[in-house]
């Protein structure tokens, strides 16, 4: 890879907005050029009249009217719902018994949920998202398949199989003892391997028993650099189950 440069107008966060004044946060460069060496990482950035001299022997690829930023980062979405995106806006507990439990089952077909999750991370990275933390379903192979498929496109992906023990039809739930299991041996295999990491993902208060929620416990303490990642209570009828 050769080194090369891009010249656009672009903006980026250089500081945490809730806890700087918000003029001290955004930085806009109306005209700047980006420099990316050859390992694929930014060497120089800056105004382009500072730096157009230093690189002149350079290819430079101008984007006239045109915005460029940093890749987003998606805080939680779930690639196993890709293909039922617009379902009808039922309540959450008929939502997920009607539309998403059965969507899910279908993720136990390794591959399947590869073919799904090659859509899915196509899709985030069309739209400018390069990271994100992301719901697998029940099944281990469906977080191989998503990781497998991360891994291909050197992406920033932080995801789990998720635990769920109860109050879910029969073909997605796990037990304590192979929710442990299964998310140790995928952590093993798959944290910091390259740009990826692992959460642990009980799904919510209401699929997990106590003794599934110890052994999320369990394992953030035997791998503590490793994520957390759930659901809290969204609506009344949730926080009513839950109680």
């Amino acid at each position: 890879m050769a080194i090369k440069a891009i010249r656009s107008s672009f903006l980026d966060c250089i500081k945490d907005p809730f806890f700087a004044p918000e003029d001290n946060s955004v930085r806009y460069i109306s005209d700047g050029l980006l420099v990316i060496n050859k390992a694929g990482k930014i060497q120089d950035f800056g105004d382009y009249e500072i730096l157009a001299a230093q690189y002149a022997d350079i290819p430079i690829k101008t984007y006239r009217d045109r915005l460029i930023l940093p890749g987003f980062i998606d805080t939680h979405i779930h690639f196993p719902q890709t293909t039922m995106m617009a379902a009808y806006g039922e309540q959450l507990l008929e939502w997920l018994n009607q539309y998403t439990f059965p969507t899910e089952r279908k993720f136990q077909d390794k591959d399947y949920a590869r073919e799904i999750a090659d859509v899915f991370l196509d899709e985030l990275l069309r739209n400018g998202t390069t990271t994100a933390l992301v719901f697998a379903a029940v099944y281990p192979q469906s977080a191989e398949a998503f990781f497998e498929a991360a891994q291909a496109r050197n992406m920033r992906m932080i995801s789990g199989k998720v635990l769920m023990d109860r109050n879910a039809p029969d073909y997605l739930c796990d037990t304590a003892e192979s929710a442990y299991q299964d998310s140790k041996r995928l952590i093993e295999k798959w944290h910091n391997k390259g740009r990826l990491r692992y959460a642990v993902t009980p799904r919510f208060a209401a699929t997990s028993t106590a003794e599934q929620l110890s052994v999320a416990g369990r394992l953030l303490r035997e791998y503590p650099d490793v994520y957390l990642h759930t659901l809290l209570s969204e609506n009344v009828y949730e926080v009513a189950l839950v109680k």
